[in-house]
């Protein structure tokens, strides 16, 4: 029998909704339309307005879609979980499912199909379409405990579509319907609002698949939950009250990496007794495996740590290495092609932690070279398919990920040392988790994390109280405001060292707002400004643990403005480290000689009288 790729599972989900007329829809971007959330993290986020009724059911006028009903849709959309409410990122790679980057496989009804399609149609895809054995199929439906004021009443009419369809099977619903209460069976969008009772799908995953319904939902690895049919149909009210919504709506969603884990994992379904389940030994990680395996020499080996640990041997370790580096690399790839970059606030700093938490495991498989950001690769050729984006910005994001780990690298080495120095004493006190985070750009979770692993406590606490002491004087740091550029000169001119030096120490003079970009004035500077048609160049500064984007250079009288990404930037009087963008830096210098050479030949071929009268010379190319 052939066992289905993940390729085959994710168009067979769409296929088999768009032949039920769901509207296919692309995925939406990680960055969310809600201010409430650091990164889109569910299926239904682009849906919220139509569930609201602030937004008609108009999915087939949406871009990119393969159209079929307004009011029904499917996807498969790319879900961030890390920061806030939703935050996996300690677990990432001591398990086998725990990610911080997902697919969510989803279809939705707006008002129109309800529970009997649903639930149905996920039998038969289940069942009949990927070949799922009914007799190891459970099925979870709401049922209230009112000692504890769980709202609305038992879902009657999910209980008995379900009876239906496991006695239609030759099974019995006794065993195979297992009640649930509000934490595992009732959905809310927050306090007030849309809201109903769901019913989940579970496979029991023992060698015999005869638990008889005994492990669902008790947290165990050997029956899990796969799909989750939410039925909206309530409205949570302030005073407490649920009432009816005018419109029913379904939202569904099935993780499709845990899904292709288990079809692949029993090798279509053939061997439960032997079945290596983990969402890591499918061909969704094996691309990225592969390349770091070619990277670092080493093999991955299937291993994981006992409860607890975060691995006792070193082939646990690298193991631990290899699947916290391929979940990161999805989170950051995907992310920087949406549009959100790694910084120092908000989601654009969970990003740098998860890379800065991902190249410090590549010094676990000895690789001290930046390597995270040639994964990206890896992405555009196995994704780029479903998610083009990944493939029409791989430069970029190859771009913007190579100058965050070459950054953090800089700091790195020497911050593991002066860890090892602190940790032989005991455990992490607040200031010297502070000088880290300071001075070496470490992340306090990197620092917890490497404390874990020799068994060491932080003072977290502690280090939040400094932590507010360094955000109180930054904000006492004003900046100034000027209308034009040529308003902005400092008394004491910057002195330029780019011909000699691409990386220099500095300290900032000022910190200027200009209309909507934000601009740093250092007493020394490497970049080279935007002179004579050429670009500015761009880098980054870094200090006080944080990095800053330079986006472009500008020179005014004997006064360098480098332009940041964003309105964040370092506070007057901060010493700092100036960094030039390498590689862009030589794109144009070549564009610049090319410049000479065209004259020249100009001369020779054509008129001794040609002359130039302008030219524009940037990385990617040149006119003159």
């Amino acid at each position: 029998m052939q066992v289905l790729t993940s390729a085959q599972i994710r168009q067979g989900f769409l296929d088999f909704f768009h032949r039920q007329r769901h509207t296919i829809v692309p995925s939406s971007s990680l960055m969310p339309d809600s201010p409430n959330l650091l990164f889109t993290n569910a299926g239904m986020n682009q849906f919220v307005p139509i569930f609201l009724g602030e937004r008609n059911a108009d999915v087939t006028r949406w871009s990119g879609v393969r159209a079929a009903d307004d009011t029904r849709a499917a996807d498969t959309q790319k879900c961030i979980r890390a920061g806030g409410k939703h935050n996996d990122l300690d677990d990432v790679g001591l398990d086998t499912y725990h990610h911080t980057f997902f697919e969510m496989l989803g279809n939705w009804s707006f008002g129109d199909y309800f529970k009997r399609e649903s639930l149905r149609w996920g039998w038969e895809l289940l069942t009949k379409v990927w070949g799922f054995p009914p007799e190891r199929l459970y099925a979870t439906v709401y049922s209230p405990d009112k000692s504890k004021g769980d709202p609305s009443d038992f879902d009657q009419e999910a209980h008995d579509i379900w009876a239906e369809i496991y006695r239609e099977a030759g099974l019995d619903p006794a065993k195979h319907i297992v009640n649930g209460n509000k934490k595992d069976n009732f959905w809310m969008m927050g306090e007030t609002g849309p809201c109903g009772p769901c019913s989940e799908i579970h496979v029991d995953l023992t060698p015999a698949g005869d638990t008889r319904g005994l492990l669902v939902n008790k947290g165990t690895a050997e029956c899990i939950e796969i799909w989750n049919h939410v039925f909206i149909q309530f409205n949570a009210n302030p005073d407490g009250t649920f009432g009816l919504l005018p419109a029913r709506h379904v939202d569904t969603g099935m993780g499709f990496e845990r899904v292709t884990s288990i079809i692949q994992g029993t090798k279509g379904f053939t061997d439960f007794a032997h079945a290596r389940i983990s969402n890591y030994e499918t061909d969704i990680f094996r691309p990225i495996f592969d390349e770091l395996e070619k990277l670092s020499g080493l093999k991955y080996g299937s291993t994981l740590p006992k409860s607890g640990s975060t691995g006792d041997t070193e082939q646990e370790r690298v193991d631990v290495a290899f699947r916290v580096i391929s979940d990161h690399i999805r989170t950051l790839g995907f992310a920087v092609a949406d549009g959100i970059q790694p910084g120092n606030t908000d989601r654009n700093y969970v990003l740098r932690r998860i890379l800065r938490r991902a190249v410090r495991y590549g010094r676990s498989l000895g690789l001290r070279e930046p390597f995270f950001y040639k994964l990206v690769d890896v992405l555009a050729a196995t994704m780029g398919d479903v998610f083009p984006e990944i493939r029409t910005r791989r430069s970029h994001v190859r771009d913007v990920l190579r100058l965050e780990e070459e950054a953090f690298n800089r700091t790195l080495d020497r911050g593991i040392e002066l860890f090892n120095e602190a940790a032989a004493r005991g455990d992490i006190d607040a200031a010297f988790a502070f000088r880290l985070y300071d001075e070496q750009g470490f992340p306090l979770d990197l620092t917890e994390l490497m404390a874990r692993e020799r068994g060491l406590k932080v003072d977290v606490a502690g280090f939040d109280v400094l932590m507010d002491r360094q955000r109180a004087k930054a904000r006492a740091a004003q900046k100034k405001t000027v209308i034009e550029l040529s308003q902005v000169e400092t008394k004491e001119p910057t002195r330029f060292v780019g011909y000699d030096a691409l990386t220099v120490p500095a300290k900032v003079l000022e910190v200027v707002a200009l209309k909507d970009r934000t601009g740093v004035v250092l007493d020394v500077s490497a970049c080279y400004p935007e002179m004579g048609g050429q670009l500015g160049d761009s880098g980054e500064i870094s200090g006080s643990g944080q990095l800053w984007r330079v986006a472009d250079t500008k020179k005014v009288g004997h006064t360098w403005l480098h332009f940041l990404d964003g309105n964040d930037a370092p506070e007057v009087g901060a010493t700092v480290t100036l960094g030039v963008d390498r590689e862009r830096r030589a794109a144009i210098q070549r564009h610049h000689t090319v410049t000479h050479l065209l004259h020249w030949a100009l001369h020779e071929v054509a008129s001794r009288e040609a002359s130039q009268k302008g030219s524009s010379v940037g990385p990617d190319k040149l006119t003159f």
